[in-house]
Formats: C-alpha cells, structure tokens, sequence
C-alpha cells in the first residue's frame, strides 16, 4: 500500500513540476518588461501620446474618445471565434506628467476569454428592479446571443505593450537593453541586481 501511494505521490510531483514549468515565464521577457515598466521618457505627454496611438492601431486597437488627454482607452479586440470561444481585451493607459518635461506610462491590459455564447435570454429593462416585470407588466427586453464569461475580466499591467513602446521611442535604448538580458541570460543569471563577480 504505501509503495502505491508512493508512486502516486511521484507522478504528482512529476505532473506539478512540468506543469510548472510550462508556465514559467521567459526571463529575457520579464527582464526587458520588468525594465521598461521603470522607464520615464523624455517627452511631453502629447508627443508620447501620439506614439502610442500609432502603437495600438498596429496592434488592432480600436481607440475610444476620453474627455482626459493624459488617459487613453480602447475598445474590446476580439481574437477567435466568439461561438466557439474567444480572447477579449483592451487597454487602459495613464500618462503621467512628472513636471519636469518628462513622461511616465502606466500601461493596463483588461481581458478575459469566453467560452461561445448564451442563448437569447431576458435581460433587465433599465428602469426595473430585479422583479421580473418592467413597468406596465411588460417583462424585461431580450438580448441576442452574449459571450459567456467563466470569471469577469481581470486587469493586469501590459509590460509587452510599454516595452514596444520604449523600443519604438528610443531604439538604441532598446537594443543596448536587449544586449544586457542578453547577457544576464548567458551568464546564468536573471535578475540584473544580482551582483557580478568583477
């Protein structure tokens, strides 16, 4: 019994393992990310603004018109077939002054994937509580076909979007930074604060 149970607690083991290994991230990536999620430019926020604007229609964005020049959003872009299932999502940027004539930019990906669509259902008129009939007795209006969501969308910060836009800025900043993961990696190393043996 317990040689059984040994052999079960090693195929787990053997399973969590290469399940997390799958799932480790690439350390060049979180490198280059990680840096350029620190990077303030030396631009006015609407030149920088205007690079980004550029940068997310390549990426098939579509912009959505905002009343805060310093905050740009975007609509949902949808990657798959929505009645098999699909990967939605948008971005969320904040360009943030720093007084100086220099620019910070926080960049946010919300997201979330679907898994094909409801049926038509009723849905709630906008002027009904939750009763089930709206004002006059008419039941509430239908909505065609949704997606349907297992979780709502989470937000996350876009490190690959704000290092496309640190390379697309400044690209002899972003090779000499592609360089030196470069080298982290060959040495074995992954974090660029570890110290060196110099």
């Amino acid at each position: 019994m317990n040689s059984r149970l040994a052999m079960w607690a090693m195929a787990g083991l053997c399973l969590l393992g290469a399940w997390g290994c799958a799932t480790t991230q690439d350390p060049r990536k979180q490198l280059l990310e990680g840096t350029s999620g620190n990077a303030v430019y030396k631009l006015e926020p609407v030149q920088l603004a205007d690079t980004i604007r550029h940068l997310l229609t390549e990426q098939r964005y579509e912009l959505l018109p905002t009343s805060d020049p310093l905050y740009l959003k975007t609509t949902w872009r949808i990657d798959g077939a929505l009645d098999m299932g699909g990967s939605w999502s948008r971005m969320l940027i904040q360009l943030v002054p720093l007084g100086d004539g220099r620019t910070a930019v926080r960049a946010f990906r919300m997201g979330y994937t679907t898994t094909g669509r409801a049926s038509s259902h009723p849905g709630l008129a906008s002027n009904q509580k939750d009763s089930g009939k709206a004002e006059g007795g008419v039941t509430g209006s239908y909505v065609v076909g949704e997606p349907l969501s297992p979780a709502k969308p989470s937000v996350k910060r876009a490190g690959d979007f704000e290092w496309a836009l640190l390379a697309r800025v400044d690209p002899k900043l972003g090779a000499h930074l592609e360089a030196r993961a470069n080298d982290y990696i060959a040495t074995g190393r992954h974090d660029p604060s570890e110290p060196t043996e110099e």
